[in-house]
């Protein structure tokens, strides 16, 4: 059971990132893991809220929102790549400290390969849930024409119609979850209310447009940290397949697959996903 209005089951933290009010949440005590989410029209750290909950018993557990996205400030703005990585190093050195282990999902897990790259030795061992920036979203975009249009009022009521109820229940059905069951009420009013906040269009038409499109190809190669990639056997969006540019680039990276599962495995199997990520973190401890 979350904290009523918070994603996860913590108050809500503020950290003041470049006049800006970032949104995080801690609990538990231990050897630290950050969580990071995903990037979309309705992301925030609520997508992590079982693995905050199922960690905090063993570690000591922070969850980041992203600028621009949950309980962070979303200031009309471009959005890039690069802020994301920058804010990820930061906090990690300004509120979490040196060395946390690290599970971040999908595009966000592009942004920890770019801040650990640039950041040798700031971050511990790496869980990636599949993984985007060598196949997927790997072309940064420029702002054009569609940008323009979602940036402008006409792009509000698009906006509104990508972040209705439902528009995020067929894409949490479609691809995000493989059992359907699984997309409830609960769920689908947890990501509405992640997009449904004032300023909530700026980033995700960033996104959209690909400017938070991010490539990591050589950077990925550069890390020395042992990294555990994720991966959902019936992901559709970013197929299993394309797990095997990141194997071939990185010695140190290992692949688990699970059955059943498409993009948000740490959320449809939080039992198996988390006990998979306490033995991966006793394992890669130092």
């Amino acid at each position: 059971m979350n904290t009523p209005g918070y994603p996860v089951d913590a108050p809500r933290q503020i950290y003041m990132w470049h006049g800006h009010r970032i949104a995080y949440y801690t609990d538990g005590e231990g050897p630290v893991v950050l969580l990071i989410h995903s990037i979309n029209a309705a992301a925030s750290s609520f997508e992590m809220r079982q693995t905050f909950s199922g960690l905090r018993g063993a570690h000591r557990v922070y969850a980041l929102d992203f600028l621009g996205y949950g309980g962070s400030d979303r200031p009309a703005r471009r959005y890039s790549a690069d802020d994301y990585a920058l804010l990820i190093a930061d906090f990690t050195r300004e509120v979490v400290g040196a060395g946390p282990q690290v599970i971040a999902s999908s595009l966000g897990s592009a942004y920890v390969i770019r801040a650990a790259a640039q950041n040798p030795g700031l971050f511990g061992s790496l869980m990636l849930v599949c993984p985007t920036g060598i196949v997927d979203l790997a072309r940064p975009g420029k702002p054009g024409a569609f940008y323009a249009v979602l940036y402008s009022p006409i792009g509000d009521a698009l906006f509104r119609a990508l972040a209705s109820k439902g528009s995020i229940r067929y894409f949490l059905t479609k691809q995000s979850y493989y059992d359907p069951r699984a997309v409830d009420d609960a769920l689908v009013d947890g990501f509405w209310h992640a997009a449904n906040q004032p300023g909530g269009k700026y980033a995700p038409i960033c996104f959209l447009t690909s400017l938070l499109s991010c490539n990591i190809a050589e950077e990925f190669g550069q890390l020395q940290q042992q990294i555990l990639i994720v991966w959902g056997k019936n992901a559709d969006i970013t197929p299993l397949t394309h797990a095997q540019a990141f194997l071939d680039r990185n010695p140190r990276a290992r692949l688990e697959v699970f059955d059943r599962s498409r993009l948000s495995i740490q959320d449809e199997h939080p039992a198996q996903f988390n006990r998979l990520a306490l033995d991966f973190f006793r394992s890669t401890a130092k």
